[in-house]
């Protein structure tokens, strides 16, 4: 089959991508141009920790591989693999225009490819990337048990609309989670993803630490760092991490509890609906987002995601995002700004942070009816 290609440059590499007029689990070879944000990351955090072995399992065309073994200026071990025939050859026809350190390119299934036997001597990976079309879950378990201690296993999940509550039966279906419709639906999603990894992780033993992770466009993508030595702390620290919440439709209250703490009712009277298990604990490392907005020195939109990020690193602003503009709504007010909002909340006693996951949501340890009374207060 020929397939009809163009040349984009992405960072400091040239690419041949197909002319595509619509993405699809149909398309001959699949490269997202909207994913070059991400791609941007997954460089600057591989020249950040220089893994030595790394594997881009689902490799497409090859971008994100090629970027990083092209631009991050080390002896990187790299394997690319895609099991589509086509995107095969045009991984290969990529890394000739780019490439003069050695890469293998594999035509595999990745789990065939992550299934070797680890145990009998091959060399584990220090970095996985799997970055499918839709859903991860099928993937993760080979990548976790072919991952070095200390590793990163960086994930991308496409299908936001079971995590964030549009359709929950799929949600329970895929990743065993009860997802709910709430203004912040794409954080929960994100954090049902996170703690369906660490779930997964921890009947291996393994332990994880998100080290970044974020909501864009029509992605979730998160990078977390394996512990399998010592890994009994982290393994605790996961199951601790793994909580629901409880979401009062009436009043914006929002609660992480475990399983023994959850409620029927909320104070106002109103019925809590309940969502998870979910990720309650840190979705970033405040200390890699330094170094990785340092890294990121030339990719204004990069830096940006990355400093909202790091505002929301803060543990007394753990609990979900609220939507201003729906408190607004509800209450039949006009909108002020949110900086009068956070300066309020600050002067009261309170923290209060803006959030990467929507331009009118704010973080605050704040009860609900405290944001809600300093909001009305305007």
């Amino acid at each position: 089959m020929n397939i009809n290609l163009k040349t984009v440059t992405e960072g400091e590499t040239k690419l041949m991508v197909p002319v595509e007029e619509k993405l699809s689990r149909k398309s001959t070879v699949f490269f997202n141009p909207k994913m070059e944000l991400s791609r941007d990351i997954s460089v600057a955090v591989a020249g950040l920790l220089k893994p030595h072995r790394v594997c881009d399992a689902l490799a497409g065309c090859g971008a994100r591989g090629i970027r990083m073994l092209n631009e991050c200026g080390y002896g990187m071990d790299m394997t690319i693999n895609d099991i589509n025939p086509y995107a095969y050859k045009l991984i290969k026809k990529n890394a000739a225009l780019n490439l003069k350190e050695k890469v293998t390119i594999t035509n595999l299934d990745s789990n065939v490819l992550l299934g070797v036997d680890y145990e009998h001597g091959a060399e584990r990976y220090d970095y996985v990337d799997i970055d499918p079309f839709g859903t991860p879950v099928r993937f993760i378990e080979p990548a976790l048990r072919a991952l070095n201690n200390n590793a990163i296993l960086a994930v991308t999940a496409t299908d936001t609309a079971p995590l964030c509550g549009t359709y929950p039966k799929a949600c329970r279906r895929k990743y065993d989670a009860v997802s709910l419709k709430t203004d912040y639906y794409d954080e929960s999603g994100l954090r049902i993803l996170i703690a369906y990894l660490a779930r997964l992780a921890t009947k291996y033993n393994i332990g994880v630490t998100p080290l970044f992770s974020h909501s864009t466009l029509h992605y979730f993508r998160t990078y977390l760092q394996i512990h399998k030595i010592r890994s009994n702390r982290y393994v605790n620290e996961a199951i601790e991490n793994v909580k629901y919440i409880q979401h009062c439709f009436n009043c914006f209250r929002r609660e992480f509890r475990d399983l023994d703490e959850l409620e029927s009712f909320c104070e106002c009277g109103e019925k809590y609906k309940t969502a998870g298990p979910l990720w309650a604990g840190d979705f970033a490392d405040a200390k890699f987002c330094d170094k990785l907005g340092e890294k990121l020195s030339e990719k204004k939109e990069a830096i940006k995601l990355v400093e909202l990020i790091n505002l929301e690193t803060d543990p007394g602003i753990r609990i979900p995002y609220y939507d201003v503009h729906k408190i607004c709504k509800s209450s039949g007010i006009s909108i002020p700004t949110m900086d009068k909002i956070m300066e309020t909340l600050k002067e009261n006693g309170f923290k209060a942070a803006r959030t990467h996951f929507s331009g009118v949501g704010l973080r605050t340890d704040a009860p609900a009816d405290k944001l809600v009374g300093v909001i009305l207060g305007f």
